[in-house]
């Protein structure tokens, strides 16, 4: 059985016990771990119990057939519900197909946990078609799923988060779960005795986290450097930051360029300017900030603004390479 999305977040705050196999998957590592970590504990309170938990690898039981199905009839010494965990389970799908087929008299979990499988994956159809097993998929959340992700992880931390804070770590943090709760936790530990965490907080703990090079290829396409700003996409795409990120953080700046520039229109010089906006320019960027406001008049930030949308649409609805897509408007932008 094929989970949505909306039933894995059911069936992950209450599993149908029914259910003898669950085959989390994806793409997003950190997330099918998290996921696993989150079953197996409802399944066993300590996953390390040796009575009540087996670790198998395919390997293990493509060299012992029978090993899979021994382990599921196995009974817990102590009582209580069995675990079977399995991982690089792929070349272990005939096995786990024989079990499915004629499951043991016992209520033992086969939780397998596995990488991004493709649609024609042997071991994701069998999960998704068979009525006993349940297949979950781990894809990075975008958007508003993103945002409550980030914000119901500070709210367990105790910390509240203002709007514009939120949309600036949705768009820097790691796009796997496992990397964004460690950046998270370290925003968390700074913030520590704080109600709400700002933009002053982020600026002071994220900026390894890609946050400069993000900053610094946006002032960079904002102030004309063509060449500095093919050097920051190459290290951004090499440390597998979204296109869609960057477009939406071009996006964000071009925005409040608009903001200010609309304030030199009515008779404030640039730095009058950036001092208007909320919230601040950080204060390392303020005469950058300042000077592409000489260099941008309303109507070409208005322009940009239109290209940078249309991008962002074109890469969620063709096939054009996104970073391709991306990174030819981003150099446009610089002339």
């Amino acid at each position: 059985m094929k989970l949505t999305p909306a039933q894995t977040t059911q069936f992950l705050q209450k599993p149908d016990s029914a259910k003898r196999v669950i085959l989390v998957y994806g793409p997003d590592a950190g997330l099918v771990s998290e996921r696993v970590k989150m079953l197996a504990l409802l399944v066993v309170p300590d996953p390390d119990d040796p009575f009540r938990t087996a670790h198998l690898t395919a390997a293990a039981v493509a060299d012992d057939t029978a090993r899979l199905y021994d382990e599921m009839a196995a009974q817990s010494l102590g009582g209580g519900r069995r675990l079977i965990r399995l991982s690089a389970a792929e070349s272990a799908t005939g096995a786990i197909a024989s079990l499915l087929k004629d499951p043991p008299p016992t209520d033992s979990l086969l939780l397998i946990e596995a990488g991004d499988l493709d649609k024609k994956s042997k071991l994701r159809l069998l999960c998704e078609n068979e009525a006993l097993a349940v297949t979950i998929a781990c894809y990075a959340e975008e958007g508003a799923a993103r945002q409550r992700t980030i914000a119901d992880i500070l709210q367990a931390e105790g910390l509240r988060i203002d709007r514009d804070a939120l949309m600036a770590l949705a768009d820097i943090l790691p796009s796997d779960r496992m990397a964004m709760r460690s950046e998270l936790e370290k925003l968390a530990l700074y913030a520590r005795g704080q109600k709400e965490i700002s933009l002053r907080d982020i600026e002071a703990v994220i900026q390894d986290a890609g946050a400069a090079e993000l900053d610094d290829l946006i002032y960079a396409v904002a102030s004309g450097d063509a060449a500095r700003s093919g050097t920051l996409m190459a290290r951004l795409w090499e440390e597998q930051t979204s296109p869609v990120a960057i477009l939406r953080a071009a996006q964000r700046h071009f925005m409040r360029l608009a903001q200010a520039r609309a304030q030199m229109d009515e008779g404030l010089n640039a730095a009058e300017a950036v001092k208007r906006l909320s919230p601040p320019v950080f204060w390392k960027f303020e005469n950058a900030f300042a000077a592409q406001l000489r260099r941008w008049s309303s109507a070409r930030i208005e322009a940009a603004l239109s290209r940078l949308y249309e991008a962002e649409a074109a890469v969620k609805r063709t096939g054009i390479p996104d970073q391709t897509l991306c990174a030819q408007l981003l150099l446009r932008l610089t002339g």
